[in-house]
C-alpha cells in the first residue's frame, strides 16, 4: 500500500539544475565562479535502471515543486499524490522532487561566508526560491536523506548558487556519504556534469 509519509520503499532521487555560474544573481564574475558549457542542463544524478527520472514524460512520472520550508514541500507532495491518485494512476508513480538551493564548503562558516559576500552584491535582499541549505557537504546529504525518509519528498534537485565549486563539493562529498550507507548509486551522468565546466571525471571507489 502507498503511504504520504513513510518512504523506507522508495529510491532516493538527487537531480541537479546547472545555469550560468550558479542560480545566484550575482554567481557571474564572482572570484571562483565560471560558466556552463553549453546550455542550461538538469540531470539525475543518481543511477536507477529501472525507472530513469524523464520531465518531458507524459503523463508526468516527475513533478518538481518549490517550498518555503519542509512543512509546505510535504503538502505539496501529498497534493501531488492525491491528484495522482484521482487521475487512476498509483501515486509511487510519480516522483516528486522539491528544489533546494545550495552552497556548500568543507567548513559551513565559509559557505556563509560566501552566500553574505554574493548577497552584498545585490541592490535589494534576495528571497530564496525554495528551500535553502548553506554549510557543509555531509551537512547537506543528512538533509536530503531526512527529506525522502519523513516523506517530504521523494528527493531534490539541486540549485547550486554557485559553480563549479559547489558541484565539485557534491560530487566529493554529500554523494560518497550518502553512497556509503547504502542511499544512493551514482549516476554516469554525474562525469558529464562535471564536462560541462572542464572537470576532470570523479575518482571512481570500488566497495570493498
Amino acid at each position: 500500500m502507498s503511504s504520504d509519509n513513510a518512504l523506507s520503499s522508495r529510491t532516493l532521487r538527487i537531480a541537479v539544475e546547472l545555469t550560468g555560474s550558479g542560480h545566484h544573481p550575482a554567481a557571474v564574475g564572482a572570484a571562483g565562479t565560471r560558466l556552463i558549457s553549453g546550455a542550461d542542463y538538469w540531470v539525475e544524478l543518481t543511477a536507477s535502471s529501472a525507472d530513469p527520472l524523464d520531465l518531458t514524460s507524459f503523463p508526468r512520472d516527475v513533478v518538481r515543486i518549490r517550498a518555503t520550508d519542509l512543512r509546505e514541500a510535504q503538502q505539496e507532495r501529498t497534493r501531488v499524490r492525491t491528484e495522482t491518485l484521482a487521475a487512476g494512476r498509483d501515486p509511487d508513480s510519480v516522483t516528486v522532487l522539491v528544489d533546494l538551493e545550495v552552497l556548500i564548503a568543507a567548513e559551513a562558516r565559509t559557505a556563509r561566508k560566501e552566500l553574505a559576500l554574493l548577497d552584498s552584491a545585490l541592490e535589494s535582499p534576495r528571497t530564496p526560491v525554495s528551500l535553502q541549505y548553506v554549510g557543509t557537504p555531509v551537512g547537506l546529504a543528512g538533509l536530503i536523506a531526512d527529506i525522502q525518509a519523513a516523506g517530504v519528498a521523494d528527493g531534490v534537485t539541486l540549485l547550486p548558487l554557485t559553480l563549479p565549486r559547489v558541484l565539485e563539493q557534491l560530487v566529493d562529498g554529500t554523494l560518497p556519504w550518502l553512497e556509503q550507507r547504502g542511499l544512493v548509486t551514482s549516476a554516469d551522468d554525474v562525469d558529464e556534469a562535471l564536462r560541462r565546466f572542464d572537470l576532470p571525471r570523479r575518482q571512481r571507489v570500488l566497495a570493498s
